[in-house]
């Protein structure tokens, strides 16, 4: 009723949605023809426009050649016409130097005889001064060999002198050493024997020590064995108790969860007990109304009772009969259906208790069988008075083992069947089947309770004397923990005890050993200093006589030494006063070559002159008849030109005219094709919008067939009907879907149980509260982490403006210290933050315009960046600064202002400075230079200033 109530409500909606897309693609269809029209008015309008445009473009294009061409004309008549005056002031000046040339060659030629008079004159005098100087310079020769003569006999004196004077010098160095050598050794004797002494007492010491500390080591090893043996004893201990309280707790885990397991089931049998579930709704009236209806004992699943084994046969072999109510006899039995017909309880079925314990069954013997377990009233448990209702109701089923079997056996026919599976067979021809109810069995629910009640009260006995003797058993682990911690500590202070005494004794020994070796070197030592003592004593005695011998004949050679150095001295000065008279002799006669030499070049440069002031009077005679035929070709020139121009004047006038004409009509078809592209363009905003309104109205009709279609398609899967295009339904949908959401709702809440929903329930809930606790902490770590960024940036700024600020500074001073002048500055621009700012740097050299750097030159980009990064290195110096060929684009001038720079900053930072610059490495305490003498092998040569 529900889907045909939804189908006609989607069908109303679909009616008018139909008229409204037939309405729109009627204006669809009128808009575009008039779209069309105005698209064919457009076309022509536009193959006016080019044509006019072409023609336009035609008449500005001969007009811009002959724009071009009367430009021309101007500047080549301008051209000539300067061309025409400088050849003027070329004739002129070419004349002028003709006359000054002539002058020049007659001073030439006068100049030129008297230098070669001048000539004759230095002949004579040169040879004059020439032969008194060969005269005197033979006289010099002589006085020169023997003077090298005495020379070389002193040097010959002088060398045997120095050579005795240095074997002395070693024989006395030789002495003296031996000598102190002697003390030396005495020395080194008393010392080695003062430090045997000290050794041997040292080695007494080390021996007392080890004795002592051996003691000490036995009697500690034996107190480490003991405690070592009372811990292994408690960990024993220990490790049974710990052993035996995981058993219990086991134990006790098994007892909880299998009392969690009976409470669940306590609990959902008592529901089902109370809200009478699986009941005809007049049993459950009659059951939950009890002082309405006091003659009620019960139903006949709470008076029977089954064993588990065998429930689902006797539920299926009774049937509804289990629902049955049990009163006292008929006349109660009328009475209470009376009273539940009047109250309009419902379906429910009564027998009559009295009567029921009357009956007089007579039973057939039960089949001796196999698959036969027995009679179905056998396995019932119930009071006397209730058997003959047992044996009425059960009395003709057998219960097998499989249905299947049995009905194929003879000896059963006439029976009722059921097996333990629930699968019924009747004597009347009716096969039942029956699955495990999500309520369970009706059969034995207080029974069961009463057990589950019963069991649950034992566990919780349990679980509270495995709580007691696990909580004492915790006490005892505690306590031998304790004591295992204390005998660790124990025993680890005793370890440590040894481990400090077995250094010990390996020091000792270590150091008797050392003690030993150390005596038997410096007794080594001794006799081997001992025996270098006395042969140097000998040595000595044999040195002396040399001495004395050699300082004798040292006397004799200084007097030799003395008379030959006077002989020298006196030759030496005779050859000295000649050598003067030679050199002044020589200094004249080169003076007078070189006055002759000069005269002779002036003779010669006067004639080479003179040649070429002549080639040069012709060809300035020549240049001044060419100027003067270039002269008239240029006036010609420019005659013509100025009538062209005129031409020129006239036709571009006329073609300026007619192109203001063209542009006027070219401009009147633009604005008629703007008008009609502005009606197009309207007319297809308004198709468009209908276009869209038609679209949204189609996909409303195609979204509600849809769901139409929907609706069908879910009545057809679920219910397996199409919907009925007639029905007559009294009520609305509302209170359809209501009714329907009441039931689904009845359907979940009796749904399946969940025995496992608490395991589910806390698991879920210790998985939400660690989720909960994990994002509390992100929170509080994100929160800290988020303080912790906002400090950072709050003293990053605070940094970088006070360090900005004194870089800005420096920059600005060291700027104009290098360009001697200007203005340069650092800002930040974009972002207000300064952290995400961009840093403009602002460079005006002296004399320009503040602008870009990029229009500056290399030179002053670089010294721009050396004073930046020297502006840097002021705020925080560096112990050291690499320059790689920085000074390359710098001239002369900017490479000393550089080097100055770099002086004053030598103090507090050491500069390695690569570079080709010379200026640059006239500055440095030390050069290194790397050379390639070998291809593939570099060399380092490093050269240090003082």
């Amino acid at each position: 009723a529900r889907a045909f109530l939804q189908v006609k409500r989607y069908q109303n909606v679909i009616a008018p949605l139909e008229k409204q897309i037939k309405e729109y693609q009627h204006l669809r269809e009128s808009k575009t023809t008039e779209s069309s029209i105005h698209e064919k008015e457009l076309e022509q309008y536009r193959e006016t426009y080019r044509q006019q445009e072409k023609e336009l473009n035609e008449l500005q294009t001969q007009m811009t050649l002959f724009t071009e061409r009367q430009q021309t004309l101007r500047q080549d008549v301008l051209v000539w016409t300067e061309q025409g005056r400088s050849t003027l002031v070329t004739i002129d000046r070419q004349n002028r130097e003709y006359d000054s040339n002539d002058e020049k060659i007659s001073s030439l030629k006068s100049q030129v005889e008297d230098l070669q008079k001048e000539i004759v004159g230095l002949e004579l005098e040169l040879n004059e001064k020439l032969e008194f100087y060969k005269q005197e310079k033979d006289g010099f020769q002589k006085l020169e060999s023997a003077y090298q003569e005495t020379v070389k006999n002193l040097d010959y004196i002088q060398n045997d002198r120095w050579q005795r004077q240095q074997d002395l010098s070693n024989d006395r160095s030789l002495y003296d050493r031996t000598i102190t050598l002697v003390e030396e050794k005495e020395s080194v004797c008393k010392i080695l024997n003062e430090k045997i002494l000290k050794q041997k007492k040292n080695e007494k010491i080390y021996q007392a020590e080890l004795k002592q500390l051996n003691t000490e080591r036995k009697a500690f090893d034996q107190k480490l064995t003991s405690a070592k043996k009372s811990l292994h004893k408690m960990e024993s201990k220990l490790q049974n108790l710990q052993e035996k309280k995981h058993d219990m707790a086991k134990q006790y885990y098994s007892i909880s969860a299998g009392k969690d397991s009976m409470e669940i089931q306590t609990s959902f049998y008592q529901e089902l007990l109370e809200s009478k579930e699986g009941f005809p709704e007049g049993t459950r009236y009659v059951l939950d109304n009890p002082k309405k209806f006091p003659d009620v004992l019960g139903t006949v699943a709470d008076v029977f009772q089954v064993d588990e084994p065998y429930l689902n046969a006797l539920e299926i072999g009774l049937g509804d009969l289990s629902h049955c109510i049990i009163t006292k006899d008929k006349k109660t039995a009328i009475q209470t259906l009376d009273k539940a017909l009047t109250e309009q309880a419902g379906d429910l079925t009564i027998i009559p208790l009295k009567e029921a314990a009357n009956l007089n069954i007579e039973l057939d013997p039960v089949p001796k069988n196999g698959t036969v377990f027995g009679r179905a009233s056998d396995f019932v448990k119930t009071d006397k008075k209730l058997r003959p209702l047992a044996d009425y109701l059960l009395g003709n089923l057998l219960v097998v083992e499989n249905l299947q079997d049995a009905l194929n056996d003879t000896d059963l026919s006439g029976w009722g069947l059921v097996d333990t599976a629930g699968s019924y067979a009747g004597n009347d021809l009716i096969l039942k089947n029956r699955q495990i109810s999500e309520h369970g069995n009706f059969i034995g629910r207080q029974g069961k309770l009463d057990r589950i009640t019963s069991e649950l009260d034992q566990l919780t006995e349990k679980e509270t004397v495995l709580s007691k003797k696990i909580k004492s058993l915790n006490i005892s682990i505690q306590a031998i923990q304790k004591d295992i911690e204390d005998h660790l500590k124990t025993v680890e202070e005793l370890t440590q005890y040894i481990s400090r005494l077995e250094n010990k004794l390996m020091r000792n020994r270590l150091g008797q050993s050392q003690v030993l070796d150390t005596i038997q070197s410096l007794q080594l030592e001794l006799t081997e200093t001992e025996t270098i003592v006395q042969e140097t004593y000998q040595s000595l005695q044999s040195l002396k006589p040399n001495i004395d011998k050699a300082e004798k004949e040292l006397l004799v050679f200084q007097g030799k030494i003395n008379a030959a150095n006077t002989t020298m001295l006196e030759v030496g000065k005779t050859r000295d006063d000649q050598q003067e008279v030679i050199q002044n002799a020589r200094i004249t006669l080169i003076n007078l070559e070189s006055r002759r030499d000069n005269l002779r070049f002036k003779i010669s440069a006067g004639k080479e002159t003179g040649k070429a002031l002549k080639v040069q009077q012709k060809a300035i005679f020549q240049e001044i008849s060419d100027l003067q035929d270039a002269k008239t070709n240029l006036e010609q020139q420019v005659e013509t030109g100025e009538k062209e121009l005129e031409t020129l004047m006239a036709e571009i006038q006329r073609q300026r005219s007619i192109i203001d004409l063209k542009q006027s009509v070219y401009s009147e078809t633009y604005r008629a094709i703007n008008e009609i592209q502005t009606r197009i363009t309207t007319d297809q905003q308004d198709r468009e919008r209908l276009l869209e309104n038609l679209k949204n109205t189609e996909l409303e009709m195609a979204e509600t067939e849809q769901k139409i279609k929907i609706v069908k398609e879910r009545v057809q899967d679920r219910y397996s009907i199409n919907v009925p295009s007639n029905l007559t339904v009294e009520e609305s949908e509302e209170e359809l879907s209501f009714k329907i959401s009441k039931i689904q709702k009845s359907l979940e809440n009796i749904g399946p149980v969940n025995m496992a929903v608490q395991d589910e329930y806390n698991e879920q809930f210790e998985r939400l509260e660690h989720l909960q606790k994990q994002q509390d902490d992100l929170i509080a770590a994100e929160e800290n982490l988020r303080e912790t960024i906002r400090k950072i940036d709050r003293v990053a700024r605070k940094r970088f403006q006070e360090t900005f600020e004194l870089i800005r500074g420096n920059f600005g001073k060291l700027f104009n210290q290098f360009f001697e002048g200007g203005v340069a500055s650092l800002r930040l621009i974009g972002d207000p933050d300064p952290l995400e700012a961009d840093i403009h740097i602002e460079a005006q050299p002296p004399g320009k315009r503040n602008t870009s750097l990029r229009l500056l030159s290399s030179g002053e980009k670089a010294l721009t960046a050396i004073s930046l990064l020297f502006s840097i290195y002021q705020v925080k110096p560096s112990p050291y600064c690499i320059l790689d060929e920085v000074d390359a684009p710098l001239d002369d001038v900017n490479i000393h202002k550089f080097t100055n720079v770099l002086r004053k900053f030598a103090d507090e930072t050491q500069f390695i400075i690569v570079t080709h610059n010379k200026l640059t490495m006239e500055i440095a305490n030390q050069m290194y230079g790397v050379t390639q003498e070998k291809k593939g092998i570099s060399k380092l040569v490093s050269v240090k200033f003082d």
